[in-house]
């Protein structure tokens, strides 16, 4: 096979200009393109925002139907909204931009409740500046110029008005994502101040009063008001300091005396407005935009600079450090700089001094590849994030799956903190309270315990009672079945950690219950109903049982036991054959009913892997390089949903040559680098050093490979040796070496109970 890439760069000028050895010298967060997937497909935004930053000022500029961008930007639209001060990164359903405001030029004269598009700016994409922790962007339609920096709690704007103009800055919070079910805004002339908060929800549902999370904010300027008001709908009240309801907004304008630019410092905060001050006063004390930004900027480069790639195609280098930023963006830090923060009980708590509370976990989807690469350059953020759920579970009931603030949204299937949680430690990520989280695991997946009433093992009896979940009761059943095999084999993993063997034998065993759906006239994984009948009518595409996919996509989603599986569903051949065809299409977009691998939707990701068990590492090889064309450097360049970084992990570690495609196992499936070099440092002082030689886009086919100097034909990376430091180097060719990783002992690791 030979692989030819699709040329359609999108570079800067700079870019075209300059000379290799010049870009060279270009540092990793030099390279991050915030667009890329902005426009059909990715849902992201482009503001500014810290690592893990509890705000992000971005601008909110779609939201007329359910299709438009999820996250609030849409980088083929020319208006901008509004400002908001949340978001969530890739998300498949409407969500925050919440607090939204804008500086706005003219008269007031309509109100903005309920109404997006009552102040609505033209905007051009060549007055437009996105970087991490920076946004920047002309208001054409009011001749105004604003930027904007932040630090994780905290944010500083310069906005620079036109000559001798009302100028103004409109607070309508009912045009976040979802609408507000409460909110109250407060006017402080004194001390030129904003404040307030507002209520929502809706995940998915598009209802404010569905399961309800408070923001509160504050607002600071550096420029007295000539005059301030409200509305109520559409009724104006000038002079009106302070308003409460769900149809609420206010205005502030500025009394310039001859200058016009104005300075604004925001902050947020989920349990006050007290605390949203404090805040802004620790974290942004004085009015230095530059200094906040370097700050900020200091901090991303921390992140970035952990995995260095080198390589002659600067597109390639971009998408790669633009997908690992995009990792840095959630979960969020939640506790205010005073500890508090607000539990999934509703009541105020305070986290542990030296940690972190953090919340925005989108489980099902970054369990499979994000908690893996945020452990490698994360690791104590990582074992916070841990901690974090487990409180989650100790305050809401169980574990949360897919959570947004201290509110679970229940969306999609199986119980997924198991191997975002067992991944995460296999790879490191280990100050956390391994005995409380191993037994909390054990009760919610024994007996149904519900996350704040939204989410839990569903289920359970049946599941534990027939091995699966019958599809006449959980119409996602099949899906869920193979998704909860992957969770017990990761509770299995932490009981192994925790010493509780007993516990590990248990779980390893119920990990193999989806063989039970394994139909053996079709060889399929196929739902089955509570009278044991498989469903019927059925076929490769058939989406009955599944969430967000069909038969032939769920079938490779046994990575625990993917050996058995090959050998239970036809062997080596027929498995291979059934795997050339399903890969010889990639799909993006949407695309559930397609018989296809569906590089949008996270249960194809571990697919390619599959042929590393098959003895033809060759194929994985070539057609992960496949994956890694799908990804542009443009806003298009994004195959779908980047859902809170898990795509955009996958092509971290489609372009590293290996992958997380065992849960809750320390180690990678091998399958060659994109880059030339690429140095990983590690938190414990280590470096591991990835070589490349002759590594480029229509190289992808391992020749050899050497760890530390000895020659290996293993198909897995052992990260507990890794990790202590060392080289992995590679000698890449156009054309396969079939003979290499093809013995039964290089395939990699596999449960395989029955096997003697």
């Amino acid at each position: 096979m030979k692989i030819i890439k699709q040329k359609t760069f999108v570079l800067t000028a700079l870019l075209l200009a300059g000379s290799f050895a010049f870009a060279q010298k270009k540092a990793p967060i030099d390279y991050v393109n915030n667009f890329i997937g902005t426009g059909e497909w990715g849902n992201l935004y482009p503001g500014a925002q810290a690592p893990f930053g509890m705000i992000s000022i971005s601008p909110n500029n779609v939201f007329e139907n359910y299709e438009t961008s999820r996250s609030g930007y849409r980088y083929t639209q020319d208006e901008i909204y509004g400002f908001g001060m949340t978001h969530f990164s890739g998300v498949g359903c409407h969500a925050m931009q919440d607090l939204p405001f804008l500086p706005v030029v003219g008269d007031l004269n309509v109100s903005p409740v309920y109404n997006k598009g009552a102040y609505k700016s033209k905007f051009s994409h060549q007055n437009e500046v996105a970087k991490p922790g920076f946004y920047s962007v002309k208001l054409d339609t009011y001749q105004t110029d604003v930027k904007f920096t932040t630090t994780q709690r905290a944010s500083i704007g310069e906005i620079d008005f036109p000559e001798n103009k009302e100028s103004s800055i409109v607070f309508a919070p009912t045009n976040n994502a979802n609408g507000i079910s409460a909110g109250e805004l407060k006017i402080d002339s004194k001390n030129n101040r904003v404040s307030g908060f507002m209520s929502t929800g809706g995940f998915c549902w598009r209802d404010p009063n569905d399961r309800p999370y408070r923001v509160y904010f504050v607002a600071e300027f550096d420029t007295p008001f000539k005059e301030v008001g409200n509305w109520r709908a559409e009724n104006k009240t000038k002079g009106s300091e302070n308003i409460s309801g769900s149809a609420i907004a206010s205005y502030v304008t500025f009394n310039l005396q001859g200058k016009t630019k104005v300075k604004m410092r925001t902050a947020i905060s989920f349990v006050s407005v007290e605390n949203a001050i404090q805040n802004l006063n620790a974290e942004i004390p004085n009015w230095s935009f530059e200094n906040t930004y370097q700050k900020v900027r200091g901090d991303w480069e921390k992140y970035l600079n952990k995995i260095q790639v080198e390589g002659k195609n600067e597109d390639e280098k971009t998408v790669f450090y633009t997908s690992v930023s995009r990792n840095l963006l959630q979960p969020n830090v939640f506790e205010d700089v005073n500890g508090e923060y607000i539990g999934f009980d509703d009541k105020i708590h305070t986290i542990e001094k030296g940690r972190n509370k953090y919340v925005n976990f989108s489980l099902w989807d970054t369990y499979r590849t994000t908690a893996h690469l945020q452990a490698m350059i994360a690791p104590k953020e990582s074992s916070d994030m841990i901690q974090s759920l487990l409180l989650d579970a100790q305050q809401g009931g169980s574990f949360p799956n897919w959570s947004m603030n201290n509110q679970e949204y229940g969306v999609m299937n199986g119980y997924s903190p198991f191997p975002f949680i067992a991944n995460m430690y296999a790879m490191g990520a280990k100050d956390f309270d391994l005995i409380a989280v191993k037994d909390m695991m054990i009760k919610v997946s024994t007996e149904f315990h519900s996350s704040r009433k939204s989410h839990g093992w569903y289920a359970v009896e049946e599941y534990k009672k027939l091995g699966y979940v019958p599809v006449d009761l959980h119409g996602y059943g099949a899906s869920m079945t193979l998704e909860y095999g992957v969770d017990d084999y990761s509770i299995a993993k932490i009981c192994k950690a925790s010493n509780d063997l007993e516990a590990e034998k248990y779980y390893l065993n119920r990990s193999q219950n989806v063989f039970t759906l394994l139909n053996p006239e079709n060889k399929f994984i196929q739902g089955r109903n509570s009278d044991g009948k498989f469903i019927t009518p059925f076929g490769e595409s058939s989406e009955n049982g599944y969430n967000e996919g069909n038969a032939m996509q769920y079938f490779w989603s046994v990575p625990q036991s993917m050996k058995k599986l090959i050998d239970k569903a036809g062997g080596n051949a027929f498995v291979e054959n059934r795997l050339d065809k399903f890969v010889s299409k990639i799909e993006v977009g949407w695309a559930p009913e397609k018989p296809f691998y569906w590089v949008g939707n996270e249960p194809c990701f571990g697919a390619m892997y599959v042929y590393n068990y098959l003895q033809k590492p060759w194929k994985a090889q070539y057609n992960v390089r496949r994956v890694t064309d799908v990804f542009k450097n443009s806003p298009n360049g994004m195959p779908g949903d980047d859902d809170v970084g898990a795509m955009s992990a996958l092509y971290v570690f489609s372009a590293l040559g290996f992958y997380p495609y065992l849960p809750g196992e320390a180690g990678f499936t091998v399958t060659g680098p994109l880059f030339e070099k690429t140095t990983i440092s590690l938190d414990n002082g280590k470096k591991i050093i990835i070589d490349g030689k002759n590594a480029e886009f229509d190289a992808p086919y391992i020749q050899e490979m050497k760890i530390n100097g000895k020659n290996v034909s293993s198909l897995w990376l052992d990260w507990n040796a890794l990790s202590q430091g060392g080289s992995i180097e590679f000698k890449m060719g156009k054309n396969p070496n079939k003979k290499w990783g093809s013995a039964v002992n290089d395939m990699p690791p596999t449960f395989y109970p029955e096997k003697k």
